[in-house]
C-alpha cells in the first residue's frame, strides 16, 4: 500500500492511511520520520499499567512499559504501542472505534507524548500570528484557547496551531512549530464566532465538539519566533474587565509544567530535562496572566486588548 506524508511539528508522519488533521508533507532527509500502522494487536494480557490519568474518578488513559516501549491505553476505544528507536506507533482499535476517534486520539494524545518522551517541548497551546507578532494561549481542555483562537481568526488574525505547539531553541529565542491546523469548537460557540455556516467535522466518537479546519499558515516546520505567551484564566474566576497581567519567570515555569504533555512520569532523568525546558522558555519569552469575561458581547474590546498589547511589546532581538 502507498505510504501517505503528513507534517506534525518538526517531525514528519508516514502511514498507509491518510490522517485528515494533518497537513501534507513530502518526505524529508533532515526529519525526523514516524511511521504509523493500524490494525496491530493490543497490549498483552496482564500487562501492568504504571500510571493513569483520570478526569473525575474516570480512568481516561493508561500507561505500561513493555522493554524499551510503551503502551497507551484509551479504556474501550484503543491501544497504541510506541516504539522510541525506531519511531514508530501502532495502532490497535477496539470494535466499534471509528477512524474519527482513532485520528483523534492520535494526533491529540498519542504522537505530543511521543514527542515529549523523545526530549521536545509540546504544550497545551494555541499559536496565532496577530499583528506580526506571535502569541501562545495556554490553558487546560475547556478553559477557552480555542474559543478565543477563533475569535481572532475571525478578527482577520492567523491561527497557526490549535491545543498542541511544539517549542524548539532558535539562539537565545524559542520559536513555536504549529502541529495540526484546526479549531475545535462546541457548537454554541460555533455559532458565536462563525455568525456564517461553516463546515465542520466530528472530533471524537465521545466528544461534542466539532473540528472546524484553517488555513495551514505554520510555513515549512521550521517556526515562527514566539513573541509572548498567555496564561489562560480560568472561567470561573474571571471578573467584568479584561486584564493582562506579567507573569513572573518562575510562575510562568510552572504553567508551562503544568500544561505540557508528558509520557513516562516516573522517568527521573526525562522530568529534569523537561524542567529545564520549560524553566527556559520562561526565561526567554514575555508571559502573562490573561483574565476576560467569557462573554461574546465583549469579543471586539478582547481582540484589540490583546492586539494592542502584544503589538506594544518590545521587539524580540
Amino acid at each position: 500500500m502507498d505510504q501517505t506524508f503528513h507534517a506534525f511539528g518538526a517531525c514528519i508522519v508516514r502511514t498507509p492511511l491518510p490522517v485528515q488533521a494533518l497537513p501534507a508533507a513530502t518526505a524529508s532527509n533532515t526529519a525526523s520520520i514516524i511511521d504509523i500502522d493500524w490494525g496491530t494487536d493490543g497490549a498483552p494480557h496482564g500487562t501492568e499499567w504504571c500510571h493513569h490519568w483520570r478526569d473525575g474518578e474516570d480512568v481516561v488513559l493508561s500507561l505500561a512499559r513493555q522493554g524499551a516501549d510503551y503502551w497507551l491505553r484509551f479504556p474501550d476505544l484503543a491501544d497504541f504501542r510506541l516504539q522510541m528507536a525506531p519511531h514508530r506507533i501502532l495502532v490497535a482499535a477496539e470494535p466499534g472505534t471509528d477512524a474519527t476517534t482513532l485520528e483523534h486520539l492520535l494526533v491529540d494524545q498519542v504522537l505530543p507524548r511521543l514527542l515529549a518522551q523523545q526530549g521536545h517541548l509540546l504544550v497545551h497551546a494555541s499559536a496565532l500570528a496577530i499583528a506580526g507578532r506571535h502569541a501562545l494561549f495556554l490553558g487546560p481542555s475547556g478553559g477557552g484557547k480555542s474559543t478565543l483562537a477563533g475569535l481572532l481568526q475571525h478578527a482577520g488574525h492567523a491561527v497557526l496551531s490549535d491545543d498542541c505547539v511544539q517549542l524548539e531553541p532558535d539562539g537565545e529565542r524559542f520559536k513555536a512549530i504549529p502541529t495540526y491546523p484546526s479549531l475545535r469548537l462546541y457548537a454554541d460557540s460555533i455559532e458565536e464566532v462563525f455568525p456564517q455556516p461553516i463546515e465542520s467535522t466530528p472530533v471524537a466518537s465521545y466528544s461534542d465538539k466539532r473540528r472546524i479546519p484553517v488555513a495551514f499558515s505554520g510555513g515549512d516546520g521550521t517556526g515562527v519566533p514566539v513573541d509572548a505567551l498567555y496564561l489562560l484564566g480560568d472561567p470561573t474566576e474571571a471578573g467584568e474587565t479584561i486584564r493582562i497581567a506579567p507573569l513572573r519567570p518562575a510562575q510562568a515555569c510552572e504553567a508551562l509544567l503544568r500544561h505540557s504533555f508528558r509520557l513516562d512520569l516516573g522517568d527521573r532523568a526525562a522530568t529534569a530535562s523537561h524542567f529545564t525546558r520549560c524553566s527556559a522558555v520562561a526565561r526567554a519569552v514575555p508571559a502573562f496572566h490573561l483574565d476576560y469575561p467569557r462573554d461574546f458581547a465583549l469579543r471586539d474590546p478582547l481582540v484589540r486588548s490583546i492586539a494592542e498589547h502584544l503589538t506594544h511589546l518590545p521587539a524580540s532581538i
